[in-house]
Formats: structure tokens, sequence, C-alpha cells
């Protein structure tokens, strides 16, 4: 925890230079692809926007304005922080504004502890205020939101606390062709309120560097933290260079007596990249990751090393498709315990233990943020976390989503995700394979300029397999209904 407090003192530290030292303006947020002096005008009605990311902009845009020697060069889709987004274009145009609110919500899940018989259902009743400042200067952007409460549980009053969940999202412009990101999301929730939370600007991940989130754990206490440094640098007008580093730190407390033993991990990602342009629609390139796992309470790290070959197609405004592959190393490195028993001592020996392996990693990513309509889709392969219930797996996923605005005051949202994760080292997870399956509906009914209702449902299968032992099936139905408060001052003016 230690680590965790201090990353967010350098963060807040970077936020306070920035915001002192740079001059106030009354201009939107800066796109990448554009010089300072001709940032977009910001968006006089911005009561129903969520918080503008600062990026999407830049990363989306460039399929409509590749063709000119000035434009700026996209960060390649795969290791893009922003392409989980599902926010409209609209919504990415509007800064410098504080926004804040309430969410009094109930959700229902049938199968709290996440087994196959017999299942408990429960209630959570939850009071959520929360704040989001968006500044906007000529070098610099700034997103910072808070979100906190409190969560009753109608079956587990133990587990009656606190949740939290923080985020920010810092732009910097060092030069012209220079530009420096840092991102950070803290959560700690019970069971799956995060999932009710979850924004459409996305994780803050790329597709290659985002954890395994397909697995469906047991009600319990979760402590995530998600952090992203990213720095780009474009020397002619076809060519980029960059790098990154990413962070992920996950932690759950005890869950019910009779749930599955869970799985802390902790994750440190580097990359480096470059991209060149062939055609104003055509960029390709090549990115090398470097990724440690490491779990508690197993005895299990794992290092592996990949060489991707990506190729991106910016389609139309906004638009984009991209396709990466190449060779993953894995270096595995656990211990194997072992009982000695010489009369009449009896002791225990550790004795480590190493594997290596070579496979192939890659996917696929698709990403269209249109005026009414937002779509995204994915499908990854490649060594990860084992999402809670595994250590390190072979983990192959596919997802996708689509938002769409039915009306001016009403939005529905679709999705659906697989994952099959399959342990590397059998003896050190319950279980050998986990292949889960889920299908999500949102409605957001917007009444007036400040109130809206949240109506959600998700259904969720999931298939355990436990080392030496037959399959497990394990279904949950959930849903959720939140009542909400909005504000929102502009700044700056």
């Amino acid at each position: 925890m230690n680590l965790l407090w201090l990353r967010r003192n350098l963060l807040a530290l970077v936020v306070v230079s920035a915001v002192t030292r740079a001059p106030a303006q009354t201009a939107g947020t800066p796109a990448q692809d554009q010089p300072p002096s001709q940032a977009q005008p910001q968006n006089q009605n911005p009561d129903q926007a969520p918080a503008q990311n600062p990026n999407e902009e830049t990363n989306n845009q460039v399929g409509n304005t590749a063709a000119s020697s000035e434009s700026r060069a996209p960060v390649p889709l795969p290791l893009n922080i922003d392409a989980g987004s599902l926010e409209f274009s609209q919504e990415l145009e509007r800064s410098n504004y504080l926004r804040g609110g309430v969410n009094v919500g109930a959700n229902y899940d049938d199968n709290l502890l996440s087994v196959n018989a017999p299942r408990i259902g429960g209630y959570s009743y939850s009071v959520m205020p929360d704040i989001a400042l968006d500044l906007s200067r000529p070098r610099a952007v700034m997103i910072l939101d808070y979100s906190g409460g409190y969560v009753v549980n109608q079956r587990f009053s133990a587990y009656n606390s606190a949740s939290h969940s923080a985020g920010a999202d810092l732009l910097f412009r060092l030069s012209p062709h220079v530009n420096l990101r840092l991102t950070d999301r803290f959560s700690l929730t019970t069971g799956f309120y995060d999932q009710i939370g979850a924004s459409p600007s996305g994780l803050g991940t790329g597709v290659i560097q985002q954890p395994n989130l397909t697995v469906i754990t047991p009600f319990a206490r979760h402590t995530n933290d998600v952090g992203t440094v990213e720095l780009t640098y474009q020397y002619s007008a076809g060519d980029m260079i960059g790098m990154s580093g990413t962070f992920d730190y996950s932690s759950f407390g005890a869950p019910p007596t009779g749930s599955a033993q869970l799985v802390n991990g902790q994750s440190e990602e580097a990359d480096g990249f470059y991209t060149h342009r062939f055609t104003p629609r055509n960029w390709s390139g090549v990115a090398y990751v470097f990724q440690r796992l490491s779990f508690t309470p197993a005895t299990e790290s794992v290092d592996t090393h990949s060489l991707y070959l990506f190729h991106t197609i910016y389609l139309e405004r906004r638009m984009q498709l991209a396709f990466f592959a190449g060779p993953e190393y894995s270096e595995l490195s656990t211990q194997i315990v072992s009982t000695v028993v010489t009369v009449p001592l009896v002791s225990v020996v550790a004795v480590p233990d190493s594997q290596d392996r070579l496979s192939v990693a890659g996917g696929a990513s698709f990403s269209w943020l249109g005026e009414r309509t937002s779509i995204r889709a994915s499908g990854l392969r490649k060594v990860s976390d084992g999402g809670g219930l595994l250590t390190a797996v072979d983990f192959t996923s596919g997802n996708a989503s689509i938002r769409r605005q039915l009306t001016r005051s009403s939005t529905v949202e679709l999705g659906a995700v697989y994952g099959d994760s399959r342990a590397l080292d059998q003896a050190a997870s319950t279980f050998s394979e986990v292949k889960s399956a889920s299908g999500s509906f949102v409605w957001v009914q917007q009444m007036g300029r400040s109130f809206s209702a949240t109506l959600g449902y998700g259904r969720d299968y999931q298939q355990q397999t436990v080392v030496a032992a037959s399959s497990v099936n394990v279904n949950h139905n959930r849903g959720w209904v939140t009542l909400g408060y909005q504000f929102s001052k502009a700044l700056g003016r």
C-alpha cells in the first residue's frame, strides 16, 4: 500500500504544478493533431454530457486528417489508452466544467457466492455523491473525478462499507511534437458495484495492456488501481515513436464462507512502439511489450516478452480497425512445496522451479465514435492474469459493445464478453480453466436537465474446471436501478 500512496502523491504533485504554471483560456481541449491555436470551441449545452476524454479526439480524428502533412500521428489503436471508449463524438468536445451530483441505487445478484448450489441471492443499496473537474489549457488538459458513498448489503451485513472511485487523466504538450499523458483509476468496492459505476470513457488502458476482466468472482471487497504513463514523439509528418508504462494492482478481501479462494495480483508492463504512415488512411508499425505478473498467496511470477506487428486502417472520421500479432516468450517461476518426514521431524521444503515457453499472441480491435452511435469490439490472445480466481493464464477473449442515443433524452447500451482462461501452472491455482460469457443491457433516461434514471440487467455464465475434478457451472442474473441528480458549471468564461 506504500507504493499506491507514493504514486497517488506524485500524481497530485504533477497536477498542482500543471495548473499553477499553465495560463488560463476559454477554449476547449486542444486536439493532438491541431496546434493549440486551433483548439475546438466549447459546447454551449453540456448538461447531459459526461467529462471529456482529452485524447479521444486526437486518436479518432486522424482518419479524416491524415492526408495533411501537418496532422498529428495517432497512438496505435492496440496501445491507445482510449481504446475502450463509448463516448459520442459531441461528448468529446466539452471541457472546462465543474460537474457533480449524487446517485441513489439498488442492485440484485441471485448468486452472491458464485457457486453452483445452493444459490444465495441478495440486494445491495447505495448512496454515491460524485464530483468531477475538467480543465483545458493551451498545453495541458486535466480531468479529475471522484465518487464515494456507502453500500448496504441485505444478505451479508458484515460487508456494509464505504465505496470509493477516483480517477485522474492528465495530458501535457511538452513541445509541438512531444506529448506526455498520465492516467490513474482507483476503486474500492464490494461485489459487482464497480460494474454499475462504469464510465463510457473506458478503463484507461489499451487492448494489449488491459487486465483479465472476464472472470466472474464471488461477493468480496475489492481494491483495484490501474495507472499509465505515456510519452510520444512525432519526428516527421508520417512517423512517430512512443513508450508507456502500466501498473495494475488488484487485491481481494475474504469472501463469505463457501466461496472460492481469491487470488491477489500485481502487473507491471512497459512497451515501446514505432508507427509509420504508408497512405493517408493506413498506418503500420512494430511494438515491444514486457510484462511482469506476480500473485499472492500463490508463489508464482511470470515475465513475458512480446513483439507485435500492427496495422491500423482509418476507415472514416473516428472509425478505426486494427490488427496485431507476434511471438510471445514467457518465463514462469514458481515453487514446488513438499513435505519431508524424518522421524521424529517433519519439515516442509520449497524448491524453485521454472518453465519457459514460446507462443503466439495477437488480436484485432475496432472503434467507431459517431454522433449518436458508438461501437467498440476487440479480440485478444496473450498471457495474462487470472482475473482473481487463477494465477497466470493463457488468455483468449472477445468483447463487443454498442451505445445508441435513441432520443434526445434516452440512451441504450448493449454489451457482450467472452473469456477463456487456462492456467499455465495448474498446481498453483484451484482451477485449471475458467470459461465465461456475459451479456448486459443498460437504459439511461434523462428527466429534465439534471435528473436521470438508469436501468440495467446482466446475465453471466461461467464454467470452472477444478484440477482433477469435473467442471462446475456458475450462473448469475444481475439487475440494478439508479436515480441520479447532476449539475454542471462552466469554468473560465
